[in-house]
């Protein structure tokens, strides 16, 4: 479930700043290259296998959402070509009416959900499809009683990531928009809506960490009856997170019976949390304020370092990044570097359980140019090796050492389209935008297309 409207005084104020700095968007901007890029992951592999593309991957709905707010966002700016003030006040009044359509911002946070339940396939609606506009809540439903406690009882993990999985898709989608500000200029006006997911990210754990859950979560209650299909599959996101990871053993029934009599009471409150449960959701709010500290949101594309004379200039920008896992939670620290035509991410991924620390790193490089026979192929490598807590364990301090290896290579047909396939294998564990906890090959391929 994805809260939307909450608490409209910091939205209006939300909205100053964004008016503000969208008055100022002129950035870094390069009439070389294309105004952005959509990528379109048409077929992934293996979570294709037995869904459609009614049930996108993780990576599916991401791109086809980024791709929905560029073109939008482009084409918005275009219109108001000649009025940057008009063209920003558009763009902040499409970012909050879109959020209630199919491929927003919200539309990726409940398919996110639905991916972690899809890789079992476990069949669930996403209800922003309802278009219910200025609705408080959008709910993921048709998912029955018996598929949940199918999932919590025989992969605990996953239902922790379940709960997690909406917060840590907006997260993703402001790191995929920043990639393309830093390395490829993208001249859409983007930033206000990293903005919004950031302030939501928050603003979700601060209702979740306050009495203000249990007064929505009534009144989610109030609109229910026996129609079991149409619940939502887990209440407030946050709530059940950090009651599953302090109880990953305890069956789903004991959640008890839902009010109407029927079916199980599936949503956790603030109330229903224990002392230390209450005290660890505090704390991952006042965490994800740390998600503010990124030039990005205030427009501020790149730094310019001159290190020498007659060298040309290094680029960089840096932020931070908190996610909840099934182990606890991550910090991520990037550092975005680019000199001549060499663009790497560094990151540093800081995994906390309750009380251990386990570290981990990822080196990515773009835009790698190999020929062969005479053709030009653009190559993306990625390679992570981290330490996270064994078997996604809250307490342990014992590790267990995971890798991850992903290779995409670009060929342009022409100066608009073009196509990728793109391999991605990791070991046991979680990372961020993947799916899979367990070990898994994945293979993609997909379509770009460069707009101008």
């Amino acid at each position: 479930m994805n809260i939307l409207n909450n608490n409209w005084l910091n939205k209006l104020k939300m909205l100053i700043c964004c008016m503000m700095m969208g008055f100022a968007f002129n950035s870094s901007a390069s009439t070389v290259n294309p105004a952005y890029t959509i990528n379109l992951p048409l077929y992934d592999y293996p979570f294709n296998q037995n869904l459609d593309l009614l049930n996108p991957s993780m990576n599916q709905s991401l791109q086809f959402s980024k791709g929905f707010y560029q073109f939008s966002h482009y084409s918005i700016q275009k219109f108001w070509d000649h009025s940057p003030t008009a063209s920003t006040v558009s763009i902040i009044l499409f970012d909050i009416i879109s959020t209630w359509l199919p491929l927003s911002n919200a539309w990726v946070h409940e398919e996110w959900h639905r991916a972690v339940m899809g890789q079992y396939d476990i069949e669930s609606y996403n209800e922003v499809y309802e278009l219910e506009f200025f609705s408080e809540t959008i709910a993921v439903s048709d998912v029955s009683d018996a598929e949940l406690i199918d999932l919590k009882k025989h992969h605990p993990a996953d239902m922790i990531r379940l709960h997690s999985a909406g917060l840590e898709s907006q997260n993703q989608f402001n790191l995929a928009i920043e990639k393309d500000q830093f390395f490829f200029h993208s001249l859409s006006q983007d930033n206000i809506l990293m903005l919004f997911n950031t302030v939501n990210t928050s603003s979700y754990l601060h209702v979740c960490a306050s009495n203000e859950s249990n007064s929505l979560t009534q009144e989610i209650l109030n609109r229910e009856n026996e129609d079991i299909k149409k619940r939502d599959f887990t209440g407030l996101d946050c709530n059940a997170w950090v009651y599953d990871l302090f109880k990953p053993n305890e069956s789903y029934e004991s959640r008890g019976t839902h009010p109407s009599g029927v079916g199980i009471d599936r949503y956790i409150t603030w109330s229903d949390l224990t002392a230390n449960e209450q005290d660890y959701l505090k704390k991952q709010f006042r965490l994800s304020l740390l998600n503010f500290l990124d030039p990005f949101l205030i427009n501020k594309r790149y730094f310019r370092y001159n290190y020498a004379k007659n060298k040309s200039a290094i680029y960089w920008n840096a932020n931070l990044k908190h996610y909840l896992t099934p182990f606890g939670y991550t910090i991520n620290a990037h550092l975005f570097l680019k000199k001549d035509q060499h663009k790497m991410l560094f990151t540093l991924h800081n995994h906390f359980n309750r009380h251990h620390y386990f570290p981990g790193i990822s080196v990515e490089l773009f835009d790698a140019i190999y020929v062969l026979n005479d053709k030009v192929f653009y190559n993306d490598l990625s390679v992570s090796l981290w330490s996270q807590p064994n078997n996604f364990n809250f307490e342990t301090s014992k590790p267990e050492l995971g890798s991850r290896l992903a290779l995409k290579s670009t060929y342009h047909w022409n100066k608009i389209l073009g196509n990728y396939l793109e391999i991605d294998y990791k070991t046991d564990g979680w990372y961020e935008g993947n799916v899979y906890l367990t070990e898994n090959l994945s293979i993609r391929l997909g379509l770009t297309i460069a707009m101008k």
